[in-house]
């Protein structure tokens, strides 16, 4: 088996890797191929010459206080159902964190695989109910705004940190999930929960209480002592692990899954 970087060649292989492993829809791989595709941080394993498995290590930063520093976030970690349970990922995994000084980071699809190979959680949300509450009468939904609800997201991340979104991050995002815009708050809605939900302020997250109430929107995630906090009941709080690092003093950093 040889362990090693991609080439412009391995396009197709790639590409039919992460269609067959995922079962990808035909949009959503077009788009990522598209916008997404670095030979040089794809790292492959090929045995025979052919591309058993690989793994996106796309260049991305995260943020904290204010400063930007670099990392590698780890998407279509993918292997052939024939090869599996040999180390293979495994070994991708060491190779990636070999060719980086910077920290790695993830949103794992198995956690236990992921700590058995140094990652650790970085940051949990609050996950409540919701129920019928009194909140703000006649708010009204804005207009998707990619701007606004990158300015949203950096300021309600800014103290503990993130991992940082450029406008392809939003755009993948919003094409994935259903997005409701408030005047400083925004959710984004998957299977009648709101996975995401971010606010500048207490009356911004009423506001947008307000809307997901309307919509029988029944659970919220947010994040950790945030202006939704004060808002929920703390005794139906459940904490639900987000993203990983390699690095321990990553602690704090909101990682999700993004693209």
């Amino acid at each position: 088996m040889i362990i090693e970087r991609a080439t412009k060649e391995d396009y197709q292989e790639l590409k039919n890797l992460w269609k067959i492993v995922f079962d990808e829809e035909a949009v959503f791989l077009e788009h990522f191929f598209a916008k997404r595709i670095h030979f040089e941080h794809i790292h492959v394993a090929r045995i025979d010459q052919k591309i058993v498995s690989a793994l996106h290590a796309l260049p991305l930063t995260y943020q904290k206080e204010g400063k930007k520093y670099p990392t590698s976030y780890i998407v279509g970690a993918a292997t052939y159902k024939e090869y599996r349970k040999r180390g293979i990922m495994s070994e991708l995994l060491a190779a990636v964190e070999k060719s980086y000084t910077h920290p790695i980071t993830l949103f794992p699809a198995v956690r236990p695989f992921y700590e058995a190979n140094g990652y650790t959680t970085t940051s949990y949300m609050e996950s409540y109910p919701l129920y019928a509450c009194k909140y703000e009468e006649g708010v009204s939904q804005q207009a998707l705004d990619l701007t606004r609800l990158s300015n949203i997201y950096d300021e309600a991340t800014k103290t503990n940190g993130s991992l940082c979104r450029d406008a392809e991050a939003w755009s993948f995002l919003t094409d994935g999930y259903e997005t409701v815009l408030v005047d400083g708050a925004y959710a984004f809605i998957s299977e009648n929960k709101a996975v995401e939900a971010m606010a500048l302020d207490v009356p911004a997250a009423q506001r947008l209480l307000k809307v997901l109430q309307e919509k029988a929107i029944e659970k919220i995630q947010v994040l950790e002592d945030s202006p939704f906090s004060k808002l929920l009941d703390a005794q139906q709080k459940v904490l639900t692990p987000m993203g990983m690092s390699t690095k321990r003093d990553l602690q704090g950093i909101y990682i999700a899954e993004q693209y």
